[in-house]
């Protein structure tokens, strides 16, 4: 069953989305198993197995943040996606990115190849694992359920097993959410509208939200801003917000306060596609 029909959102979506609507660094946990600040999945308990690499859960996820060619969107399928972090820099000849493999019962998974993604989280430095990275992340795309005890990565010496809660996320079909997306209809000349998300999970186990957010102005035809990607615990709702840092100054005055809009957000989440306007209007009006 497709995760879109089974989500609701609330609030009305704007009309005329513009640009190419059609994905992501977790920012909710530090995984300090490996002395470093790495982005990690706070349901994760499991150990990295005695091996050449180091290994550990960054985010277990229903979809990816991929950039096209001026924005962000989501790339929401059936299936659930699966980022590693692979330290294999003590090793005298660390295993290929090719030699790593998610087995569960008889099914197998290679690592998904990062230059063929297109990736948000690869926009500004290619972090992944191999072609000369020994430490970086891996990304397995799975199927949405996966169940069994005998759930796995393996590579020449060593494997990961997943933790109880990681178990049971893999085995649990994607919980209802819900959504409000809210940002200011007006703001001072000078000030950036603050977007601020919150998620609800109407389910009995937790799960990730996943969403990359564009905008439009001022005087910027289409442009991506940010992803966002957090845990919504089971039964609670969970608050995400960014505030632009943009330059305003095109904005001239008889632009201020003319009643038309100058900053439009596009939203494309795991819930669909929403839009806000923001009108910028003198500082004292």
């Amino acid at each position: 069953m497709r995760r879109r029909a089974l989500l609701s959102t609330t609030g009305a979506m704007l009309a005329g989305l513009a640009g190419c609507l059609s994905g992501d660094e977790p920012t909710d946990g530090t995984d300090t198993t490996n002395g470093t600040d790495t982005p990690s999945d706070p349901t994760d308990t499991s150990q990295p197995a005695e091996s050449p690499a180091e290994v550990s859960l960054l985010s277990y996820q229903p979809a990816v943040v991929q950039l096209a060619t001026d924005s962000i969107h989501v790339n929401d399928d059936d299936g659930g996606y699966l980022f590693l972090s692979v330290d294999a820099s003590a090793a005298d000849e660390p295993a290929g990115r090719d030699e790593f493999t998610f087995v569960h019962g008889d099914e197998a998974y290679s690592p998904v190849e990062p230059g063929k993604s297109q990736l948000w989280r690869q926009y500004h430095e290619d972090d992944s694992y191999g072609d000369g990275n020994e430490s970086g992340w891996l990304l397995f795309e799975l199927p949405e359920v996966v169940t069994g005890d005998d759930v796995r990565v393996g590579w020449p010496g060593g494997e990961w097993r997943p933790g109880e809660p990681l178990r049971s996320r893999l085995a649990a079909e994607y919980p209802e959410l819900s959504m409000s997306f809210t940002v200011p209809e007006k703001v001072p000349q000078g000030d950036h509208p603050t977007v601020t998300l919150t998620v609800q999970n109407e389910g009995d186990v937790d799960a990730r939200f996943v969403a990359g957010l564009n905008r439009v102005g001022p005087r910027i035809a289409y442009t991506p801003v940010t992803d966002a990607s957090f845990v919504v615990p089971a039964g609670a709702s969970e608050t995400w917000d960014h505030t632009g840092g943009f330059d305003t100054t095109p904005l001239g005055d008889d632009e201020l306060g003319d009643g038309l809009h100058d900053v439009t957000y596009h939203l494309d989440s795991i819930l669909g596609q929403e839009s806000r306007q923001v009108r910028y209007v003198a500082s004292d009006d």
